[in-house]
Protein backbone atom coordinates (compact mmCIF):
# COMPACT_ATOMS: atom_id res chain seq x y z
CA UNK A 1 0.00 0.00 0.00
CA UNK A 2 1.67 3.47 -0.92
CA UNK A 3 2.09 6.25 1.56
CA UNK A 4 0.06 8.92 2.08
CA UNK A 5 1.10 12.33 0.26
CA UNK A 6 -0.87 15.55 2.11
CA UNK A 7 -0.80 18.20 0.15
CA UNK A 8 -1.62 21.71 1.74
CA UNK A 9 -2.70 25.34 0.25
CA UNK A 10 -2.16 27.86 3.30
CA UNK A 11 -4.44 30.67 4.68
CA UNK A 12 -4.11 33.99 3.18
CA UNK A 13 -3.80 35.19 6.57
CA UNK A 14 -4.10 39.35 5.78
CA UNK A 15 -5.07 39.58 2.18
CA UNK A 16 -8.47 40.02 2.38
CA UNK A 17 -8.72 42.89 0.57
CA UNK A 18 -6.67 41.41 -2.32
CA UNK A 19 -7.75 38.17 -1.96
CA UNK A 20 -10.79 38.77 -2.60
CA UNK A 21 -11.49 35.63 -4.16
CA UNK A 22 -11.11 33.48 -1.01
CA UNK A 23 -12.07 30.23 -2.81
CA UNK A 24 -9.38 29.73 -5.44
CA UNK A 25 -8.90 27.34 -7.90
CA UNK A 26 -5.30 25.46 -8.24
CA UNK A 27 -3.77 24.34 -11.03
CA UNK A 28 -1.11 24.22 -10.27
CA UNK A 29 -1.84 21.50 -6.71
CA UNK A 30 -4.25 19.92 -9.06
CA UNK A 31 -1.33 19.17 -11.89
CA UNK A 32 1.53 18.21 -8.73
CA UNK A 33 -1.28 15.97 -7.52
CA UNK A 34 -2.28 14.56 -11.14
CA UNK A 35 1.76 14.13 -11.59
CA UNK A 36 2.12 11.38 -8.36
CA UNK A 37 -0.99 9.77 -8.06
CA UNK A 38 0.05 6.35 -9.22
CA UNK A 39 3.06 6.41 -6.34
CA UNK A 40 1.07 7.60 -3.60
CA UNK A 41 -2.36 8.43 -1.88
CA UNK A 42 -3.05 12.11 -2.27
CA UNK A 43 -5.08 14.33 -0.41
CA UNK A 44 -4.87 17.92 -0.95
CA UNK A 45 -6.30 20.47 1.64
CA UNK A 46 -7.22 23.70 0.50
CA UNK A 47 -7.53 26.19 3.83
CA UNK A 48 -9.66 28.84 2.16
CA UNK A 49 -12.79 26.70 1.63
CA UNK A 50 -12.31 25.94 5.66
CA UNK A 51 -15.20 28.20 6.91
CA UNK A 52 -14.07 31.05 9.15
CA UNK A 53 -10.84 32.83 9.21
CA UNK A 54 -9.35 32.38 12.31
CA UNK A 55 -6.06 30.76 12.83
CA UNK A 56 -7.38 28.38 15.22
CA UNK A 57 -9.76 26.94 13.39
CA UNK A 58 -7.69 26.93 9.80
CA UNK A 59 -4.85 25.11 11.90
CA UNK A 60 -8.03 22.38 13.43
CA UNK A 61 -8.36 21.53 9.99
CA UNK A 62 -5.05 20.64 9.83
CA UNK A 63 -5.32 18.18 12.87
CA UNK A 64 -8.81 17.07 11.51
CA UNK A 65 -6.84 16.11 8.50
CA UNK A 66 -4.17 14.60 9.54
CA UNK A 67 -5.70 12.05 12.23
CA UNK A 68 -8.10 11.34 9.27
CA UNK A 69 -5.46 10.30 7.06
CA UNK A 70 -3.66 7.87 10.08
CA UNK A 71 -1.30 10.11 11.26
CA UNK A 72 2.75 9.35 10.77
CA UNK A 73 1.96 5.87 10.45
CA UNK A 74 0.61 6.74 7.13
CA UNK A 75 1.14 10.17 5.60
CA UNK A 76 4.94 10.10 4.26
CA UNK A 77 5.89 13.50 3.14
CA UNK A 78 3.63 16.67 3.39
CA UNK A 79 3.90 19.17 0.58
CA UNK A 80 3.05 22.77 1.30
CA UNK A 81 2.25 25.80 -1.48
CA UNK A 82 3.87 28.80 -0.35
CA UNK A 83 2.05 29.71 -3.86
CA UNK A 84 1.86 33.91 -3.68
CA UNK A 85 3.80 36.21 -0.95
CA UNK A 86 -0.02 36.52 0.46
CA UNK A 87 0.20 32.87 1.43
CA UNK A 88 3.57 32.72 3.62
CA UNK A 89 2.58 33.30 6.83
CA UNK A 90 -0.36 31.40 6.46
CA UNK A 91 2.37 29.12 4.98
CA UNK A 92 4.42 29.42 8.17
CA UNK A 93 2.26 28.19 10.70
CA UNK A 94 0.55 25.25 8.82
CA UNK A 95 4.21 23.95 8.24
CA UNK A 96 4.91 24.48 12.48
CA UNK A 97 1.49 23.17 13.00
CA UNK A 98 2.66 20.28 10.51
CA UNK A 99 6.15 19.42 12.66
CA UNK A 100 3.75 19.42 15.96
CA UNK A 101 1.83 16.85 14.42
CA UNK A 102 3.87 14.77 12.75
CA UNK A 103 7.42 14.45 14.21
CA UNK A 104 9.84 13.64 11.47
CA UNK A 105 7.40 13.32 8.59
CA UNK A 106 9.38 15.04 5.78
CA UNK A 107 7.84 18.91 4.49
CA UNK A 108 8.79 20.29 1.09
CA UNK A 109 7.55 24.13 0.27
CA UNK A 110 6.96 25.56 -3.17
CA UNK A 111 5.58 28.32 -4.96
CA UNK A 112 6.45 31.21 -6.47
CA UNK A 113 7.31 32.64 -3.12
CA UNK A 114 9.70 29.92 -2.17
CA UNK A 115 11.18 30.58 -5.52
CA UNK A 116 11.72 33.86 -5.11
CA UNK A 117 12.81 33.98 -1.47
CA UNK A 118 14.25 30.68 -0.25
CA UNK A 119 15.69 32.29 2.55
CA UNK A 120 12.34 33.04 4.46
CA UNK A 121 12.38 29.44 5.19
CA UNK A 122 14.98 27.01 6.91
CA UNK A 123 14.90 23.31 8.10
CA UNK A 124 12.70 24.41 10.80
CA UNK A 125 9.43 24.69 8.21
CA UNK A 126 10.97 22.58 5.69
CA UNK A 127 13.05 19.94 4.62
CA UNK A 128 13.18 20.76 1.08
CA UNK A 129 12.61 23.61 -0.88
CA UNK A 130 11.50 23.42 -4.39
CA UNK A 131 12.29 26.09 -7.02
CA UNK A 132 10.02 26.94 -10.33
CA UNK A 133 7.83 24.03 -11.10
CA UNK A 134 7.22 21.31 -8.50
CA UNK A 135 6.48 18.19 -10.29
CA UNK A 136 9.38 16.05 -11.19
CA UNK A 137 11.15 16.96 -7.77
CA UNK A 138 7.84 15.68 -6.13
CA UNK A 139 7.81 12.76 -7.92
CA UNK A 140 11.05 11.77 -7.14
CA UNK A 141 10.60 12.33 -3.43
CA UNK A 142 7.54 9.94 -3.71
CA UNK A 143 9.49 7.14 -5.40
CA UNK A 144 11.76 7.23 -2.43
CA UNK A 145 10.31 8.31 0.37
CA UNK A 146 13.62 9.75 2.04
CA UNK A 147 14.06 10.14 5.52
CA UNK A 148 14.22 14.30 6.60
CA UNK A 149 17.86 15.09 5.71
CA UNK A 150 20.23 16.80 7.98
CA UNK A 151 19.73 20.13 6.53
CA UNK A 152 16.87 22.29 4.21
CA UNK A 153 17.90 21.55 0.92
CA UNK A 154 16.65 23.35 -1.91
CA UNK A 155 16.09 21.33 -5.40
CA UNK A 156 16.08 23.63 -8.73
CA UNK A 157 12.70 22.03 -10.39
CA UNK A 158 13.04 24.17 -13.51
CA UNK A 159 10.33 24.20 -16.05
CA UNK A 160 8.08 21.00 -15.92
CA UNK A 161 8.24 19.52 -19.18
CA UNK A 162 4.60 18.84 -20.87
CA UNK A 163 5.28 16.61 -23.54
CA UNK A 164 3.19 13.78 -22.24
CA UNK A 165 -0.27 14.73 -20.91
CA UNK A 166 -0.29 11.01 -19.61
CA UNK A 167 2.06 12.19 -17.39
CA UNK A 168 -1.14 13.47 -15.24
CA UNK A 169 -4.46 11.49 -14.10
CA UNK A 170 -7.23 13.39 -15.78
CA UNK A 171 -9.76 11.81 -14.46
CA UNK A 172 -9.15 12.74 -10.61
CA UNK A 173 -7.80 16.18 -11.89
CA UNK A 174 -8.61 19.15 -9.70
CA UNK A 175 -12.04 19.36 -7.31
CA UNK A 176 -14.67 16.66 -7.78
CA UNK A 177 -18.47 17.20 -7.56
CA UNK A 178 -17.72 20.97 -9.23
CA UNK A 179 -19.63 20.36 -12.58
CA UNK A 180 -21.22 23.93 -13.26
CA UNK A 181 -18.12 26.48 -12.93
CA UNK A 182 -14.57 27.47 -13.89
CA UNK A 183 -11.87 24.16 -14.51
CA UNK A 184 -8.36 25.76 -14.53
CA UNK A 185 -5.96 23.70 -17.02
CA UNK A 186 -2.45 24.84 -18.01
CA UNK A 187 -1.59 24.38 -22.50
CA UNK A 188 1.84 25.66 -21.45
CA UNK A 189 4.47 27.64 -18.85
CA UNK A 190 6.98 29.96 -19.54
CA UNK A 191 7.16 33.55 -20.61
CA UNK A 192 9.68 34.93 -22.41
CA UNK A 193 9.02 38.93 -22.03
CA UNK A 194 10.24 40.40 -18.89
CA UNK A 195 8.18 42.80 -17.39
CA UNK A 196 9.65 44.43 -14.09
CA UNK A 197 6.45 43.89 -11.90
CA UNK A 198 5.82 40.04 -13.04
CA UNK A 199 7.08 37.09 -10.95
CA UNK A 200 7.15 34.80 -14.07
CA UNK A 201 10.79 36.18 -15.62
CA UNK A 202 12.31 34.65 -11.97
CA UNK A 203 11.58 31.40 -13.72
CA UNK A 204 13.46 32.09 -16.85
CA UNK A 205 12.52 32.10 -20.26
CA UNK A 206 11.98 28.56 -21.23
CA UNK A 207 8.62 27.06 -22.72
CA UNK A 208 6.78 23.54 -22.10
CA UNK A 209 4.04 22.78 -23.97
CA UNK A 210 1.67 19.98 -24.53
CA UNK A 211 0.90 19.67 -28.43
CA UNK A 212 -2.26 20.72 -29.86
CA UNK A 213 -3.79 17.29 -30.50
CA UNK A 214 -2.92 16.30 -26.84
CA UNK A 215 -4.29 19.32 -25.43
CA UNK A 216 -7.36 18.66 -27.22
CA UNK A 217 -7.80 15.53 -26.21
CA UNK A 218 -7.40 16.93 -22.19
CA UNK A 219 -9.92 18.88 -22.88
CA UNK A 220 -12.51 15.74 -24.25
CA UNK A 221 -11.56 13.92 -21.62
CA UNK A 222 -12.46 17.02 -18.43
CA UNK A 223 -15.72 17.53 -20.12
CA UNK A 224 -16.80 13.19 -20.17
CA UNK A 225 -15.56 13.22 -16.30
CA UNK A 226 -16.12 16.84 -15.48
CA UNK A 227 -18.62 18.70 -17.34
CA UNK A 228 -17.13 22.03 -17.18
CA UNK A 229 -18.55 25.66 -18.27
CA UNK A 230 -15.77 27.19 -18.39
CA UNK A 231 -12.03 26.02 -19.48
CA UNK A 232 -9.84 28.94 -17.79
CA UNK A 233 -6.05 28.63 -19.21
CA UNK A 234 -3.43 29.28 -16.08
CA UNK A 235 -0.88 30.11 -18.74
CA UNK A 236 1.10 33.49 -18.09
CA UNK A 237 1.32 33.85 -21.97
CA UNK A 238 -1.87 31.81 -23.98
CA UNK A 239 -0.95 31.11 -27.46
CA UNK A 240 2.64 32.98 -27.42
CA UNK A 241 3.17 30.54 -30.34
CA UNK A 242 1.05 31.14 -33.47
CA UNK A 243 1.38 27.82 -35.19
CA UNK A 244 0.11 25.84 -31.81
CA UNK A 245 -2.40 28.51 -31.58
CA UNK A 246 -3.73 28.60 -35.06
CA UNK A 247 -3.93 24.92 -34.35
CA UNK A 248 -5.70 24.84 -31.50
CA UNK A 249 -8.14 27.08 -32.09
CA UNK A 250 -8.94 25.06 -35.46
CA UNK A 251 -9.00 22.14 -33.60
CA UNK A 252 -11.95 23.27 -30.88
CA UNK A 253 -13.72 25.05 -34.00
CA UNK A 254 -13.64 20.76 -34.93
CA UNK A 255 -14.11 18.79 -32.26
CA UNK A 256 -17.17 21.76 -31.20
CA UNK A 257 -16.15 21.52 -27.96
CA UNK A 258 -19.46 22.49 -25.53
CA UNK A 259 -17.77 24.90 -23.48
CA UNK A 260 -16.94 28.57 -22.96
CA UNK A 261 -12.91 29.52 -22.93
CA UNK A 262 -11.12 32.12 -21.04
CA UNK A 263 -7.03 33.55 -21.27
CA UNK A 264 -4.82 35.67 -20.61
CA UNK A 265 -2.57 37.55 -23.41
CA UNK A 266 -0.49 40.30 -24.97
CA UNK A 267 -2.62 42.44 -27.20
CA UNK A 268 0.38 43.50 -29.37
CA UNK A 269 0.92 39.43 -31.09
CA UNK A 270 -2.65 39.15 -31.92
CA UNK A 271 -3.94 39.54 -35.32
CA UNK A 272 -7.82 40.37 -36.63
CA UNK A 273 -7.44 36.44 -37.76
CA UNK A 274 -6.85 35.20 -34.31
CA UNK A 275 -9.05 37.25 -32.55
CA UNK A 276 -11.77 36.27 -35.18
CA UNK A 277 -10.97 32.58 -34.64
CA UNK A 278 -11.46 33.36 -30.82
CA UNK A 279 -14.70 34.82 -31.01
CA UNK A 280 -15.95 31.71 -32.97
CA UNK A 281 -14.79 29.22 -30.34
CA UNK A 282 -16.32 31.52 -27.25
CA UNK A 283 -13.22 32.88 -25.73
CA UNK A 284 -13.10 35.95 -23.62
CA UNK A 285 -9.63 37.12 -23.71
CA UNK A 286 -7.71 39.35 -20.67
CA UNK A 287 -5.18 41.85 -22.32
CA UNK A 288 -2.47 42.66 -20.10
CA UNK A 289 -1.94 45.97 -21.69
CA UNK A 290 -0.88 47.74 -17.95
CA UNK A 291 0.05 51.14 -19.36
CA UNK A 292 -0.96 53.21 -22.47
CA UNK A 293 2.83 55.87 -21.66
CA UNK A 294 5.28 55.14 -23.43
CA UNK A 295 6.96 56.31 -20.61
CA UNK A 296 6.25 53.96 -18.43
CA UNK A 297 6.08 51.03 -21.39
CA UNK A 298 9.69 51.78 -21.10
CA UNK A 299 10.12 51.71 -17.37
CA UNK A 300 7.91 48.66 -16.80
CA UNK A 301 10.02 46.90 -19.59
CA UNK A 302 6.67 45.84 -21.05
CA UNK A 303 8.21 46.42 -24.45
CA UNK A 304 11.35 47.17 -26.52
CA UNK A 305 9.30 49.51 -28.85
CA UNK A 306 6.21 51.25 -26.89
CA UNK A 307 5.15 53.40 -30.08
CA UNK A 308 4.89 50.35 -31.72
CA UNK A 309 3.03 48.22 -29.21
CA UNK A 310 0.84 50.51 -28.07
CA UNK A 311 -0.55 51.17 -31.92
CA UNK A 312 -0.73 47.19 -32.19
CA UNK A 313 -2.94 47.50 -28.94
CA UNK A 314 -4.76 49.83 -30.18
CA UNK A 315 -5.71 48.15 -33.74
CA UNK A 316 -6.11 44.71 -31.29
CA UNK A 317 -8.85 46.38 -29.05
CA UNK A 318 -10.74 48.30 -32.02
CA UNK A 319 -10.90 44.88 -34.03
CA UNK A 320 -12.57 43.30 -31.20
CA UNK A 321 -14.71 45.99 -30.51
CA UNK A 322 -15.72 45.82 -33.83
CA UNK A 323 -16.33 42.02 -33.77
CA UNK A 324 -17.83 41.69 -30.36
CA UNK A 325 -15.37 39.72 -28.79
CA UNK A 326 -16.09 40.22 -25.28
CA UNK A 327 -12.04 40.77 -23.83
CA UNK A 328 -10.65 42.65 -20.51
CA UNK A 329 -8.04 45.14 -20.53
CA UNK A 330 -5.81 45.34 -17.54
CA UNK A 331 -3.46 48.26 -16.18
CA UNK A 332 -1.21 49.24 -13.64
CA UNK A 333 -0.98 52.55 -11.98
CA UNK A 334 2.15 53.69 -9.48
CA UNK A 335 4.42 52.03 -10.55
CA UNK A 336 7.96 52.96 -9.79
CA UNK A 337 8.57 55.98 -11.93
CA UNK A 338 5.02 57.07 -12.08
CA UNK A 339 4.03 60.69 -12.54
CA UNK A 340 0.57 62.17 -13.05
CA UNK A 341 1.95 63.29 -16.23
CA UNK A 342 1.85 59.60 -16.99
CA UNK A 343 -0.96 58.70 -15.67
CA UNK A 344 -3.10 61.07 -17.74
CA UNK A 345 -1.44 59.60 -20.69
CA UNK A 346 -2.57 56.11 -19.72
CA UNK A 347 -6.42 57.54 -19.17
CA UNK A 348 -6.26 59.62 -22.38
CA UNK A 349 -5.05 56.40 -24.30
CA UNK A 350 -7.90 54.68 -23.15
CA UNK A 351 -10.51 57.12 -23.34
CA UNK A 352 -10.03 57.69 -26.82
CA UNK A 353 -10.88 53.99 -27.39
CA UNK A 354 -14.13 55.14 -27.10
CA UNK A 355 -14.35 58.20 -29.62
CA UNK A 356 -14.66 55.83 -33.03
CA UNK A 357 -18.13 55.20 -33.45
CA UNK A 358 -19.59 51.57 -33.14
CA UNK A 359 -20.72 49.05 -30.39
CA UNK A 360 -17.62 48.16 -27.46
CA UNK A 361 -16.83 44.80 -26.38
CA UNK A 362 -14.17 46.09 -23.56
CA UNK A 363 -13.95 45.88 -20.01
CA UNK A 364 -11.23 47.87 -18.12
CA UNK A 365 -10.01 46.50 -14.80
CA UNK A 366 -7.27 48.94 -13.00
CA UNK A 367 -5.10 48.11 -9.94
CA UNK A 368 -2.48 49.73 -8.48
CA UNK A 369 1.31 48.93 -8.00
CA UNK A 370 1.57 45.66 -6.03
CA UNK A 371 5.61 45.14 -4.57
CA UNK A 372 6.25 41.35 -4.86
CA UNK A 373 9.48 39.98 -3.73
CA UNK A 374 11.60 38.68 -6.55
CA UNK A 375 10.11 40.72 -9.20
CA UNK A 376 12.75 43.21 -10.79
CA UNK A 377 10.58 46.31 -9.12
CA UNK A 378 11.86 44.78 -5.89
CA UNK A 379 15.38 44.09 -6.68
CA UNK A 380 15.56 47.25 -8.44
CA UNK A 381 13.92 49.76 -5.16
CA UNK A 382 17.44 51.05 -4.93
CA UNK A 383 17.98 52.00 -8.40
CA UNK A 384 14.17 53.15 -8.96
CA UNK A 385 14.77 55.72 -5.57
CA UNK A 386 17.67 57.11 -7.39
CA UNK A 387 16.18 57.21 -10.42
CA UNK A 388 12.99 58.59 -9.52
CA UNK A 389 12.53 59.08 -5.85
CA UNK A 390 10.61 56.20 -5.71
CA UNK A 391 9.81 55.06 -1.98
CA UNK A 392 8.78 51.47 -0.82
CA UNK A 393 7.41 51.82 2.72
CA UNK A 394 7.21 47.91 3.39
CA UNK A 395 9.59 46.53 1.03
CA UNK A 396 9.40 43.06 3.33
CA UNK A 397 5.46 43.69 3.68
CA UNK A 398 4.62 39.89 3.70
CA UNK A 399 6.72 39.43 6.78
CA UNK A 400 4.23 41.27 8.79
CA UNK A 401 0.89 40.75 10.40
CA UNK A 402 -1.82 43.97 9.15
CA UNK A 403 -3.36 44.58 6.17
CA UNK A 404 -1.05 43.15 3.21
CA UNK A 405 -2.67 45.01 0.09
CA UNK A 406 -2.40 48.48 2.30
CA UNK A 407 1.72 47.59 2.78
CA UNK A 408 2.28 46.12 0.20
CA UNK A 409 0.67 49.06 -2.51
CA UNK A 410 2.65 51.72 0.37
CA UNK A 411 5.14 53.22 -2.34
CA UNK A 412 5.33 56.83 -3.64
CA UNK A 413 6.52 56.11 -7.77
CA UNK A 414 8.35 59.39 -7.83
CA UNK A 415 8.84 62.26 -6.50
CA UNK A 416 6.57 64.24 -8.24
CA UNK A 417 3.77 63.17 -6.24
CA UNK A 418 4.89 64.00 -2.76
CA UNK A 419 2.55 66.34 -1.34
CA UNK A 420 0.06 64.40 -3.76
CA UNK A 421 -0.60 61.27 -2.23
CA UNK A 422 -4.15 61.52 -1.94
CA UNK A 423 -4.42 61.29 -5.72
CA UNK A 424 -3.23 57.88 -6.19
CA UNK A 425 -5.98 56.01 -6.01
CA UNK A 426 -8.17 58.33 -8.02
CA UNK A 427 -7.72 56.04 -11.23
CA UNK A 428 -10.66 54.43 -9.03
CA UNK A 429 -12.96 56.03 -9.67
CA UNK A 430 -12.16 56.99 -13.50
CA UNK A 431 -12.07 52.95 -14.11
CA UNK A 432 -15.44 52.87 -12.73
CA UNK A 433 -16.87 55.63 -15.13
CA UNK A 434 -15.03 54.34 -18.36
CA UNK A 435 -16.69 51.07 -17.50
CA UNK A 436 -20.32 52.59 -17.33
CA UNK A 437 -19.55 54.52 -20.59
CA UNK A 438 -18.61 51.19 -22.35
CA UNK A 439 -20.95 49.11 -21.13
CA UNK A 440 -23.54 51.05 -22.41
CA UNK A 441 -22.50 50.32 -25.94
CA UNK A 442 -22.68 46.59 -25.66
CA UNK A 443 -24.65 45.06 -28.02
CA UNK A 444 -27.16 41.96 -26.97
CA UNK A 445 -24.77 39.71 -28.60
CA UNK A 446 -21.80 40.60 -26.09
CA UNK A 447 -24.23 41.07 -22.89
CA UNK A 448 -25.60 37.70 -23.91
CA UNK A 449 -22.06 35.99 -23.87
CA UNK A 450 -21.01 37.77 -20.20
CA UNK A 451 -24.56 36.41 -18.73
CA UNK A 452 -23.45 32.66 -20.13
CA UNK A 453 -19.47 33.24 -18.76
CA UNK A 454 -20.31 34.55 -15.66
CA UNK A 455 -23.43 33.19 -14.53
CA UNK A 456 -24.63 30.02 -16.90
Amino acid sequence: MPKTLLLISPPVLFGQRWWANRIANKPHLASLAGHVRDLARVHTLELDLVAGEALGGLLAAVDEAVAALGGAKEIGLVGISCWTSLHYLGAIAVARRVRELLGDVPIVVGGHHATAMPGDFDHATCDWLVRNDGEAPLRRLCSEWPARPAAMQIIEGGVFDQSNPDGIDWANYGRKGERAGALWVGTSRGCAFQCHFCVEPERGASYSRYSVEAQLDILERLVATHAPRVIAFSDPLFGANRRWLEGFLDGVERRALPLLFWCETRADIMSREILERFKRCHFMVDFGLDTASETMAARMQKAAQPRTYLERARETFEQANAIGLHHGIYIVFNFPGEAPETVRETQAWLESLAAAPGPMAGWLSCQTFFMLPGTPAWTRMATNAQLYGTEVAHPDWWRREGDHYALATAVLPSAAWRGREHELGAFQSWNQAINALWSSRYTPEVMAFRTRFYVG
